[in-house]
């Protein structure tokens, strides 16, 4: 068995950090580390957090929105590197972007609209409440 020691674990949190990266992982045979960012700390040096948007007011683009509380996840599997969309993914109205898990049971986050994924607002497995923005798209044109 391939063992970290502490160290070791900084030194890819570190570089994780530095390299403004949002997810890390690193596979050798059998072991595997995943590293995710933390998305709800401050934004990365130099940059400014995007105001809230208004009460019906979209972040330049349209939101999809948690239809309950739970925990959100977009990789397909746990632990698995294959996520069920990304950022520059084109979506059609309907196809599912990620799952919201509550009390073991899996609810699928659907587009309500055609378009690009512009923004993952969520990182995989933090829980999400009801009406909390997950996704911004950008419509496609007719």
């Amino acid at each position: 068995m391939i063992g970290l020691d502490i160290e070791e674990v900084k030194a890819y949190a570190k570089l994780l950090k530095e390299e403004d990266l949002k997810v890390l992982t690193i596979k050798d045979g059998d072991f595997k580390i995943h590293l995710e960012a933390n998305v709800a700390d401050a934004p990365p040096d130099g940059q400014q957090a995007a105001p809230e948007p208004e009460r019906g007011e979209e972040a330049s683009g349209h939101t999809i929105k948690a239809k309950q509380v739970g925990t959100f996840f977009i990789e397909k599997e746990e632990n698995s590197d294959e996520m069920f969309v990304s950022v520059g993914d084109d979506v059609s109205e309907g196809d599912t972007l990620g799952v919201i898990e509550a009390m073991k049971v899996f609810n699928d986050v659907k587009a309500d609209v055609s378009g690009t994924v512009e923004e993952i607002l969520v990182g995989n497995g933090e829980s999400v409440e009801y009406d909390q923005p997950l996704f911004i798209l950008r419509p496609k044109e007719d």
